[in-house]
């Protein structure tokens, strides 16, 4: 199981990944874990010290709005499962719908 976890450098997000890591999800003791953070106000590196060593682990810093970073790297491909815990993806979410329903009541 390959698992995507953006925000993971988070409060919560760091709490699931450690969880997840230290195999306290069962069924998921095997899974590799990608955490995509832009480390903003939010995101600390320092929050997955305890689990900085596994060979489970990858992290890749960037931003969830870049769709190039999205779609390009190893880290991203095939994936299993995607956990959002990015704090900002609401707002992002709720920017592109509003510009989605702006672009269709125009047609």
């Amino acid at each position: 199981m390959r698992i995507l976890v953006t925000g993971g450098a988070g409060f919560i997000g760091s709490h699931y990944v450690r969880t997840m890591l230290s195999g306290g999800y069962p069924g998921y003791e095997d899974a590799a874990v990608t955490v995509l953070d832009h480390l903003t106000y939010a995101g600390n590196l320092a929050n997955l010290a305890p689990v900085s060593a596994s060979p489970r682990l990858t992290f890749v810093q960037g931003d969830i709005a870049d769709p190039a970073l999205v779609r390009a790297g190893e880290e991203m491909e095939h994936r299993d499962a995607l956990g959002v815990e990015a704090g900002l993806i609401g707002r992002a979410v709720a920017v592109a719908a509003r510009d989605h329903f702006q672009m269709c009541r125009r047609r």
